[in-house]
């Protein structure tokens, strides 16, 4: 079986197996040396104690709920705060109660406080061996931790439930109707956030037919629904840490575990993922497996596998074309219209399978399209709005529409810069290629004008997985994810 490191064969500069074998020694060279008995016991008690601190912060934002106030409160947002953390009030005992605006001050202070315990243990650990049942113990100890907190961050999982319900419960095409329309007396309907109950699915329609599975039960309650959605969030939470650590561990052994415990142990991956339930774990468990198939030398496989995450969200879409064409650049040019009749018929049978189900004609596509429309929450793209509005002396104002032109044209402009790069680069293999896809949705974020915090989730995980020499791509990432928390604001 081919290796990851000899996905082009043929091609000048794809290394052979003598030079495989000499990256390998040098790796070796460069792990680590085995920590002494008494630097062990440190860097366990490192882990014990951070695992401790990150499981009690998130046992006090479990034991901590909304208190009943009849009058509600004026802001929207502090509504829907009250109302998520109202429906987990009967899921586990709680020690106090707090007015809804000091409690929605109290859950952003316990994410500070994860990230600070967050980046000082993993900037203490740096660089060495850790026990990596102790941190799959501690993987599993804070997902059900994360579970038993309401998603009073988001609504999105409420949507997931309502969209699912439109297909599986009222047999209503969700890609045709709206919530309110097809689904106007449903117990999850209070739930959504206002805007969503008048809007057709912006989702993929294979995350509509996993939404479908979840919901199933007419009698279904949302907070059952809820806790069914955080399930399949915990799972792929657990699923994409442990690939991880077998992409790393495939070349730097010594180096796997530390990015094993950057993902699990993430305050994004927990809040995001699992206390809200995004499906962007989901999305990016999918793209690592597509990564380990790459890594087996199995690229028509790999390919079919980003193209199913991006019928889940299409937020992922950047990467087939990107992909696609490093692909033919790095085949003989005799092989590339056969790999690209390939990759097209793959393409076309996972698109006609996916939207058979739930196909109406281009109507159906119409949310999707418009969600850029929706407003712009980018904290790069508002500046860049308001630094053309302060130079032009309010003469240029950028609407939306043109937003999303400049947006992806510089997008465009900037890939065709990087695959240039990679094209003329000699080895390339399967860790390259996920840090290039890290480096894509990276910059395909910061440009693009709606964006979310949970969106980072894919290229945080990839960036780890393509293993320690792009360790500066990993922090790179990080910032830009702590920076998006700025788009909650916005």
């Amino acid at each position: 079986m081919r290796s990851g490191a000899d996905l082009f064969p043929g091609v000048p500069g794809a290394p052979g197996p003598k030079a495989r074998d000499e990256t390998a020694v040098a790796t070796a060279r460069g792990a680590p040396a085995a920590a002494t008995p008494p630097q062990a016991q440190a860097q366990r008690r490192a882990l014990v104690t951070g695992g401790a601190a990150l499981s009690g912060i998130l046992v006090l934002l479990t034991g901590v709920t909304v208190e009943t106030d009849p009058l509600a409160p004026a802001l929207v947002k502090l509504q829907e705060i009250a109302r998520n953390a109202r429906l987990f009030a009967a899921l586990v005992p709680h020690v106090a109660s707090l007015p809804v605006l000091h409690y929605a001050v109290f859950a952003w202070g316990c994410v500070l406080a994860l990230w600070l315990v967050y980046l000082r243990l993993i900037w203490q650990v740096r660089g060495a061996q850790l026990d990596v049942r102790l941190i799959a113990s501690g993987a599993v100890l804070l997902g059900l931790l994360a579970m038993t907190i309401p998603p009073v961050f988001s609504t999105d999982v409420f949507s997931y439930a309502a969209f699912g319900r439109l297909a599986g419960v009222y047999d209503v095409n969700p890609y045709l109707s709206t919530p309110a329309q097809g689904a106007a007396t449903d117990p999850v309907l209070p739930y959504l956030y206002w805007r969503w109950r008048e809007i057709s699915s912006p989702y993929g329609p294979l995350w509509t037919v996993v939404s479908e599975l979840v919901t199933l039960g007419r009698h279904a309650t949302p907070l059952e629904l809820v806790i069914r959605f955080k399930l399949v969030a915990l799972a792929a939470v657990l699923a994409a840490g442990w690939l991880i650590y077998r992409l790393v561990r495939h070349r730097w052994p010594a180096q796997a575990s530390w990015a094993y415990l950057a993902f699990a142990w993430n305050p994004m991956v927990l809040v995001e993922g699992v206390v809200t339930g995004h499906n962007d774990v989901f999305i990016l468990a999918i793209v690592l497996v597509s990564a380990y198939l790459l890594l087996r030398a199995r690229p028509h496989l790999a390919f079919a596998g980003l193209m199913t995450s991006s019928l889940v969200k299409y937020s992922t879409a950047p990467l087939l074309g990107v992909t696609t064409l490093r692909l033919l650049l790095r085949t003989p040019p005799p092989r590339r219209l056969g790999l690209l009749l390939r990759l097209s018929a793959i393409a076309v049978v996972l698109l006609v399978a996916a939207f058979a189900p739930y196909w109406g004609g281009l109507d159906g596509l119409m949310s999707t399209i418009e969600e850029p429309g929706r407003g712009v929450n980018n904290p790069v793209m508002v500046a860049a709005r308001g630094l053309v509005t302060a130079v032009t002396a309010g003469h240029v104002q950028l609407g939306v529409p043109a937003t999303v032109v400049i947006s992806l044209g510089a997008f465009l402009l900037w890939q065709g810069w990087a695959l240039g790069r990679t094209g003329q680069a000699g080895a390339w293999g399967a860790h390259d290629e996920l840090a290039s896809w890290a480096t894509s949705l990276t910059v395909f974020l910061l440009l693009w004008p709606r964006i979310h915090t949970w969106y980072f989730v894919v290229p945080l995980g990839l960036a780890l997985a393509a293993g320690p020499p792009h360790r500066r791509l990993f922090g790179v990432v990080l910032v830009a994810s702590l920076l998006s928390y700025a788009s909650y604001a916005l």
